[in-house]
């Protein structure tokens, strides 16, 4: 029986390396929560204008991210490679995620700070 208490662990980390002020820490969040297939927290880092859109269409898109990421031997790490502002509340952020397999993956994502926060945007 596998036991709750690593996947609260996780969560907790999770939700502490989101709260970081960065663009960077916004894509890496997003990045592990929806290769360790927590959907809602990685929705949670969607701009919210693209969620209000096409929400309905994100989720599956994240499922399918973390099936991939399951057959790859799950996330290990998420690291952040590169950041580029573009501005005060835009930048491009680059990511390599690391599998358990020994592969990596190397996302490039567009965020956008919107109150204060930054999310993953287009």
């Amino acid at each position: 029986m596998m036991s709750i208490r690593p996947l609260v662990a996780a969560a907790a980390l999770l939700a502490l390396t989101a709260c970081g002020q960065g663009p960077g820490d916004a894509a890496r969040a997003a990045m592990e929560a929806a290769g360790r297939g927590q959907t809602a927290e990685a929705l949670e880092r969607i701009d919210p204008e693209i969620k209000a859109t096409a929400g309905i269409f994100i989720a599956p898109m994240l499922q399918d991210k973390a099936a991939k990421a399951k057959k790859q031997g799950g996330v290990t790490s998420v690291t952040v490679e590169k950041i580029d502002k573009t501005d005060a509340d835009h930048a491009v952020v680059t990511t390599v995620t690391r599998f358990g397999d020994g592969s990596t993956q190397t996302d490039t994502d567009k965020v956008r700070r919107v109150d204060g926060k930054w999310y993953i945007t287009m």
